[in-house]
């Protein structure tokens, strides 16, 4: 047995690739990889007692070259007698169908027609050709892109049925293993240019590291990979356990986490928690980023009410007893038309409505200068801002405080006094102070923040856009309505 080929064996025993007279849908472009792929279980398929199935895919993106491509795979099974299922899709269109980046677009198709085939013939495995490159470019690419830990663990040998026996050997191993067979293969020029990201780690990054820096540097990439595979199994072990201890998963997969026992875990941890959460809701992660899991960290030293949008129609809620992730429904008024924009001075900020921002920002020498009377400009004596500021429409626990003595009124209750038709409460914007509001925009302030004669900062918030917009502009002051146009004491 060839050593390429033996080394791949044993690979495979190692991670249960296959069981003895399995089925097996291999995926072959013609390119050296999956070539090289096909070869190698064509020679284990007596040991293992398999059977092949190859399936190929013509992108329609070449031309001549992929049609091509695609005879030269269906004659090497015809000469093989190994069954050959070809697709064609037109990329281009079906990359614009889905949404997706051709690359994704392509990725998607193949494997949906492995699955197809697999699913056809009673197969029990998909192989396909990544090789030991392709665990650096993807630990690179995801390095790059920004990833947690399990985008540096690189690509896994097995993946429900999908397989991946030469994550064990290179390219170069693999073309020397073709060419001592004597067995040809098709070049895909398009991974020659650089119009791919990974194309471009392929091409330059990597050749460039290892022909200046390390040429061990692959092998490194490779052995760290295996490293934070280790490490993230272990996490994943420990945060199973987080998750068991602190979540709850009730109707419709939402998931209430308990405050004081979330806190308890480490941070790692708490972060992994909240990823099993958010994929036992929404049934995926693919789209899941860091910032979105910092988001719901953040919720903790919220009040009560406050919210933040996720991927997927998902809503993270602070609540009384720590968290809830849950679906948004169309039947929830308030969660459909909710914002929270947490925002830092100074500042610009996007407004619902075409070109239409809030800009805020701070004055400390203003004791010469007029505070504007109109309702789109507001001065606040910024040192009695406490909690951190949030451009938002209202919450539970909302209150603004009425007067000089410190007279407080929730703002429920201040908006049926001031007979706020019902449909435009949840609509207003507000700019606050945790629950307590400084602005009730195109209504009143607090004041609790007015500007005295002891102020030695002003926060100055500004509405900027077209006013002449009418409607859009309008619906940020609520009708333009403002009893209370002034930010000065008195």
């Amino acid at each position: 047995m060839n050593n390429l080929v033996q080394k791949v064996s044993e690979y495979m025993q190692e991670h249960h690739m296959v069981e003895d007279g399995q089925k097996i849908v291999v995926g072959v472009s013609g390119g050296a990889d999956s070539m090289g792929l096909l070869t190698v279980l064509s020679e284990l398929a007596e040991y293992f007692h398999l059977s092949l199935v190859v399936v190929h895919v013509n992108h329609g993106v070449r031309g001549q070259s992929a049609d091509a491509d695609q005879s030269y795979v269906e004659n090497v099974c015809r000469e093989q007698e190994i069954p050959c299922y070809s697709f064609h899709v037109d990329l281009k269109r079906f990359a614009q169908k889905e949404g997706m980046s051709q690359e994704e677009a392509g990725r998607y198709y193949r494997y949906q027609c492995f699955e197809k085939v697999r699913r056809e013939v009673s197969a029990q495995r998909i192989a396909v050709a990544h090789q030991q490159e392709d665990t650096c470019e993807t630990v690179l690419f995801n390095l790059f892109r920004g990833t947690g830990l399990k985008g540096l663990t690189g690509i896994p040998p097995v993946r429900d049925v999908i397989i991946r026996p030469l994550l064990c050997v290179s390219r170069e191993d693999i073309e020397k293993y073709l060419q001592e067979k004597g067995i040809s293969w098709r070049t895909d020029e398009t991974n020659l240019t650089d119009a791919y990201a990974r194309n471009k780690i392929r091409n330059h990054v990597l050749p460039y590291v290892e022909e200046n820096i390390n040429p061990a540097a692959g092998q490194h990439i490779q052995e760290m990979a295996g490293l934070m595979k280790d490490i993230s199994d272990y996490l994943d072990r420990q945060s199973e356990n987080g998750f068991d201890a602190c979540v709850k998963v009730g109707k419709n997969s939402c998931c209430a986490i308990h405050g004081p026992t979330f806190r308890e875990l480490d941070v790692v941890i708490q972060r992994e928690v909240l990823r099993r959460a958010i994929g036992v809701t929404a049934g995926k992660l693919k789209d899941v980023e860091r910032e979105h899991v910092e988001m719901i960290r953040g919720l903790l030293d919220k009040p009560v009410g406050r919210r933040c949008h996720l991927p997927y129609q998902l809503q993270a809620v602070r609540t009384y007893e720590g968290i809830s992730i849950k679906r948004e429904t169309a039947g929830d008024e308030k969660t459909s038309q909710s914002i929270c924009i947490d925002v830092k001075v100074p500042g610009n900020y996007t407004l619902p409505g075409p070109g239409i921002m809030i800009e805020l920002s701070v004055k400390e020498s203003f004791k010469n200068e007029e505070i504007p009377i109109n309702r789109y400009t507001k001065w606040f004596d910024y040192d009695k801002i406490k909690n951190g500021l949030a451009v938002r429409t209202r919450e539970n626990g909302d209150f603004i405080t009425l007067d000089g003595q410190g007279h407080r009124k929730l703002l429920k209750r201040w908006m049926i006094d001031e007979k706020i038709p019902r449909e435009e409460r949840e609509q207003m914007l507000l700019l606050a102070d945790g629950s307590h509001v400084l602005w009730i925009m195109g209504h009143r302030i607090s004041d609790n923040y007015k500007v005295t004669d002891t102020t030695k900062r002003v926060l100055v918030a500004k509405i900027k856009g077209e006013k002449s917009n009418g409607r859009q502009y309008q619906s940020i002051v609520n009708g333009g309505r403002s009893r209370y146009p002034d930010s000065r004491t008195g």
